[in-house]
C-alpha cells in the first residue's frame, strides 16, 4: 500500500514540474501552448501573434482616450446646461424687475390703466405689418429708393420695442 502512495506522489511531482516547464512555452496573448522552444519562437515572430499584439495595443490606447474624451464631453455638456440655467434665471429676474418697475410708476411718467390696456391690446392685435404710408412717386427717384430701404419692416417674431417708444 505504501508503495502505491509513493509512486502516485512521484507521478504528481513529475506532472507539476512538466506543467511548470510548459508554462515557459505558453503565449498568454494568443492563448496557445507550445512543446518546443523553436515552435514558441516561431510563433512569437508570426503574423498572427504580432497582429494580436498590435490590436491589443491599439485597443488599450483608444480605450483610455475615449474614456477621457467622454468625461470631457460630459463635463462640457453639464457646463452648457448650467450656463443655460443661469441665463434663464437672469432673464426671469430681469423680467420680474421690468414688471415691478411697470407696476410702480416713475416720477416723470404717469401711466393710466387705460393707456396700459390700449398698449397691451395693440401688442395682441399686431400681426407683423406696419401701417406706414408708401412714399409718393416724385421726380427724385433716388430719394424714394432710399426711403424704401430705410423704412423698417415689422417682424412677426420679434422685438418691436423701438416702435412703441
Amino acid at each position: 500500500m505504501m508503495k502505491i502512495q509513493v509512486v502516485a506522489e512521484r507521478e504528481q511531482k513529475i506532472q507539476s514540474e512538466v506543467k511548470e516547464i510548459r508554462k515557459v512555452f505558453f503565449c498568454e496573448l494568443c492563448n496557445k501552448q507550445y512543446k518546443l522552444a523553436m515552435e514558441f519562437e516561431a510563433h512569437l515572430s508570426s503574423y498572427d501573434h504580432n497582429h494580436r499584439k498590435r490590436f491589443k495595443e491599439m485597443k488599450e490606447m483608444y480605450s483610455g482616450s475615449s474614456r477621457d474624451d467622454r468625461q470631457k464631453r460630459e463635463q462640457l455638456r453639464q457646463e452648457r446646461e448650467m450656463a443655460k440655467f443661469v441665463q434663464i434665471a437672469d432673464a426671469q429676474r430681469s423680467q420680474q424687475q421690468q414688471e415691478d418697475s411697470r407696476s410702480v410708476p416713475a416720477s416723470g411718467t404717469v401711466r393710466t390703466a387705460t393707456s396700459l390696456a390700449v398698449q397691451d391690446q395693440r401688442k395682441t392685435l399686431k400681426f407683423g405689418f406696419a401701417t406706414k404710408a408708401a412714399p409718393s412717386k416724385t421726380s427724385s427717384g433716388a430719394a424714394s429708393k432710399k426711403a424704401k430701404v430705410l423704412s423698417k419692416v415689422s417682424s412677426v417674431f420679434g422685438n418691436d420695442s423701438d416702435e412703441e417708444s
